[in-house]
């Protein structure tokens, strides 16, 4: 698949204290940092509700429980110079383990890149405060 083809992902919210759970990334094209929640492609002849539970089990290590659907969206950017088109299934849901709640900040892999990325609890206010930057850009009100 190439990013030239529109990327079916399934991602997920899980709350802590007044907080989210989101994935930071850097775009080293725009020098910019942005969250977006925790999750990934969906495979074929996958339904997204598995996916997301998957994309959970693989990237953080962690089972989730009380799935639960909130929204679809449908995104195109670029990202570090390349554009993509996505459509998002988005979940909130429960992390079983309790070790993600007692971190404020942890390591997450993109298992197919081999490649690391921080996960972090926000709280909503910080985006409206300061230049953070959230995807999907209604994300907090829909929530």
């Amino acid at each position: 698949m190439s990013w030239r083809d529109v990327r079916p992902v399934a991602l997920a919210v899980v709350r802590r204290d007044g907080r989210i759970l989101l994935a930071e990334h850097y775009d080293p094209a725009e020098d910019y940092t942005f969250y977006r929640p925790v999750g990934g492609a969906i495979e074929f002849g996958e339904h997204s509700r598995d996916a997301v539970r998957r994309e959970f089990r693989e990237e953080l290590g962690v089972e989730l429980t009380g799935v639960r659907s909130v929204d679809t969206y449908e995104r195109t950017f670029t990202f570090d110079g390349t554009e993509g088109h996505e459509i998002w299934r988005l979940y909130e849901a429960d992390i079983v383990e309790d070790w993600p709640y007692e971190l404020d900040r942890f390591e997450a892999e993109e298992p197919e890149l081999g490649e690391a990325f921080d996960v972090v609890w926000k709280e909503p206010a910080a985006f409206a405060e300061r230049d953070e930057v959230v995807y999907p850009p209604s994300l907090l009100a829909d929530l």
